[in-house]
């Protein structure tokens, strides 16, 4: 049964493609290839990080609830985006969604002082990976999971015209 309500495909997407994305996170975290896990940086947006360090278990749940919220909301704009100009390419149009969205978050959260800045270089490509990573998949599953009446329909290749639903030859009878 495929989702046919824009916001609820964006959500679902979203938080599905929210999971492989953050296990990476979480991985280079734990290897110490970067300093900062979403989870802590979307925490950041509610508490400072003194209370962060008070509070680790409160800080924790605020933190998965703002990421995974986000990753909603990153999904639908996904899903409008598909919805808008079509399917075609959604690996893409998720990735560039995706990476708008990195540059917001992980650049403009540090600049504005709302968020710590990565004392590791790395932290930034990585988490570019991660945004890349997150688009895709949530391009693809989109696609894959969306009901067909949300998408405008595909252009032919060979034309670039859109398909036509009839025929429109003209039929003459022996009256004419």
């Amino acid at each position: 049964m495929k989702i046919r309500d824009s916001i609820m495909l964006g959500v679902t997407a979203g938080m599905l493609a929210g999971f492989p994305a953050r296990f990476t996170n979480t991985t280079t975290y734990k290897l110490g290839l970067t300093d900062r896990k979403y989870g802590q940086m979307a925490a950041s947006l509610f508490l400072p990080t003194k209370k962060q360090k008070v509070h680790p278990r409160e800080a924790q749940i605020v933190g998965f609830l703002a990421d995974y919220i986000n990753c909603g909301i990153i999904g639908v704009l996904v899903a409008n985006v598909l919805a808008k100009t079509g399917r075609d390419r959604a690996i893409l149009k998720g990735v560039g969604v995706a990476a708008l969205a990195w540059m917001a978050l992980y650049g403009l959260t540090t600049r504005l002082k709302v968020a710590p800045p990565s004392r590791k270089p790395l932290s930034s490509i990585l988490s570019f990976g991660d945004h890349v990573l997150f688009g895709a998949l949530c391009g693809l599953i989109a696609d894959k999971i969306g009901h067909d009446s949300l998408f405008p329909p595909q252009r032919s290749k060979t034309t670039g015209l859109k398909p036509l639903s009839q025929a429109t030859t003209p039929s003459y009878s022996a009256s004419q």
